[in-house]
């Protein structure tokens, strides 16, 4: 199925590209703000440093690199965020 995908991306099928990309952001925003939260960071500062992580890991990954998403390319991006937030 991810091969499938990864064959659809690469052909540039926008409506993929789009419906993927929304799907990734919401569960990236609910992931990432629940482990946020657990650890003990408010709701509204949670919020703030997982819509910096979406909007960077946006900018930096296409869609084919995003379904292959490594932890250790994530953490940078949210070691970023919470330098720019929290200065």
């Amino acid at each position: 199925m991810l091969g499938l995908a990864a064959l659809l991306s690469s052909c540039g099928n926008k409506t993929f590209d789009e419906a993927f990309n929304k799907s990734f952001d919401e569960k990236m925003l609910s992931s990432c703000s629940a482990s946020a939260t657990r650890a003990g960071v408010s709701q509204a500062l949670a919020g703030k440093l997982c819509t910096c992580a979406r909007d960077k890991v946006d900018e930096r990954y296409s869609v084919s690199e995003k379904m292959n998403l490594k932890d250790e390319q994530l953490k940078p991006i949210a070691e970023e965020c919470k330098a720019s937030i929290l200065r």
